[in-house]
């Protein structure tokens, strides 16, 4: 099995709009989760904000190999998906992908 790890960095700098991105953003991911076979779970986890400079966002999905792990990454909704964090939602990201046995 993949993990594929994404902490995204939010650019609002208002707590209420960051927020508000944050929900936003666990919705359109976690509507991906029948995009393909091999995708096993996909949640969006939210950061306590309990340090100033933690990340406010995770997402941990869970693929069968790399394979499905591509197919999702290049699946038209996940493209828009990102295409949409990149309008200025997102101000960064740090991916990890790992096998889990």
């Amino acid at each position: 099995m993949i993990r594929h790890v994404v902490a995204l960095q939010l650019a609002a700098i208002d707590v209420t709009d960051r927020r508000r991105q944050a929900e936003e953003i666990k919705s359109r991911l976690e509507a991906l989760a029948d995009v393909d076979d091999g995708l096993l779970d996909i949640t969006v986890h939210f950061d306590l904000g309990l340090v100033d400079s933690h990340w406010p966002v995770l997402l941990v999905v869970d693929f069968t190999d790399n394979d499905a792990l591509l197919a999702y990454q290049a699946h038209p909704r996940h493209v828009e998906v990102v295409e949409w964090m990149n309008t200025g939602i997102v101000s960064g990201r740090v991916v990890v992908d790992f096998e889990v046995t």
